[in-house]
């Protein structure tokens, strides 16, 4: 009987701790809302706009702790640009903190602006969206010297996300100063003394801070004293001139050319620039004109449109009337969706109380690369 009692004893103590565990189980959410902000800086050392100071380091603090592998850039140091610098820099990770050093030490009464480019992830992937910068003087003084501008990649004819811009005085060309474009392509170089600088854009293809021989790339001389403004054309450089690519038949009188490089805009092509021959007898076949690929297309167009609204208009039958009836319904359609549109899209920027900037629009034509060659025979 006492055995009997003692095993129900047992039961009951072990039932009462399976309950225990089941009630703390429950009271433990299972998890919490899903993260999806980046990490969020709490403070910089040195704070921006300290002067007379030389830190051993540069010290970004977050809220949590930051990943290894950040976004758009193979390693963190990829993502960040000491300005003005004379090598890579020395970016050490510690769990919540990212530490900056230059290379060869900071230089005396110089003004430095230390950026993280964005992409910034915490361990969940989530990545800033603005770069993070200080900007501090190991001297007396910040210079307020400015370089703004655009950059584009030029045979695109559309900005270029996060170029680097670099600039040096003179013969110096140890002594760079750099900053990057932002997702528009528009960039800000700052913190510049009164000099005349050298200035550089490429198109960092690779995402590894140094320009390589065949990434496409502008450069300007401006004297900066206050402020400046520049928009670089981004272009790949060689020393070999435009060859021929490709040679086709448009039509019986048309000829397309495609050339292995863009052409200048402002170098047009002339007519005296080409020559048509027959193989067989070697004869001349004057050249009318010439023109871009796109505006040979613009024209074709035209054409094929009103040679398509002639035969219609031609064509007198009930089926032809009804062809045409349909054609200008549709044309009546389209321009009432693209007014109802344009209508739409008014209101909502109305309604839309965030300021947003349009993104910078190429002041130069495209360099064209593909012409057609209009023959008079």
């Amino acid at each position: 009987m006492s055995g009997s009692a003692s095993r129900a004893r047992r039961l009951v103590a072990l039932g009462t701790a399976v309950g225990a565990v089941a009630c703390a189980s429950q009271g433990i959410p299972p998890g919490g809302p899903p993260d999806l902000v980046p990490p969020v800086l709490l403070h910089v050392s040195p704070e921006s706009g300290t002067v007379n100071v030389t830190p051993r380091a540069v010290a970004f603090v977050f809220d949590e702790v930051v990943s290894e592998r950040p976004r758009g850039a193979q390693s963190l140091d990829g993502l960040v640009v000491i300005s003005p610098s004379d090598g890579k820099p020395d970016v050490s990770w510690d769990r919540t903190r990212i530490v900056i050093r230059p290379r060869h030490g900071w230089h005396a009464n110089t003004a430095y602006a230390v950026t993280i480019l964005p992409g910034l992830a915490d361990l969940r992937g989530n990545a800033t969206k603005r770069a993070l910068r200080t900007v501090f003087a190991t001297g007396a003084t910040i210079p307020t010297g400015v370089v703004a501008g655009a950059a584009f990649d030029w045979m695109a004819g559309k900005f270029a996300p996060m170029a680097r811009v670099e600039a040096t005085i003179g013969a110096d060309t140890l002594l760079r100063y750099a900053i990057a474009a932002d997702s528009l392509g528009r960039f800000s170089l700052g913190s510049l003394p009164a000099a005349t600088f050298l200035v550089r854009a490429w198109m960092d293809l690779n995402n590894n801070g140094v320009r390589d021989v065949r990434e496409p790339w502008d450069t300007v001389t401006l004297a900066v004293h206050d402020s400046a403004r520049h928009d670089f054309y981004m272009f790949a450089h060689d020393t070999l001139g435009a060859h021929l690519a490709t040679v086709a038949l448009a039509d019986s009188t048309a000829i397309r050319i495609k050339f292995d490089h863009g052409l200048r805009p402002t170098a047009r092509l002339a007519v005296d620039q080409v020559s048509v021959t027959v193989a067989k007898d070697s004869s001349v076949i004057p050249v009318l004109r010439i023109l871009t690929l796109a505006a040979y297309d613009s024209i074709a167009a035209i054409n094929r449109a009103f040679a398509e609204d002639s035969i219609l208009r031609a064509d007198t039958t009930a089926r032809g009337r009804q062809a045409l009836a349909t054609r200008d319904s549709l044309r009546l359609a389209r321009a009432r969706d693209s007014s109802a549109k344009l209508q739409i899209d008014s209101l909502r920027l109305l309604r839309d109380t965030v300021k947003r900037e349009p993104p910078p629009v190429p002041a130069r034509a495209v360099p064209a690369t593909e012409f057609v060659v209009i023959t008079a025979a």
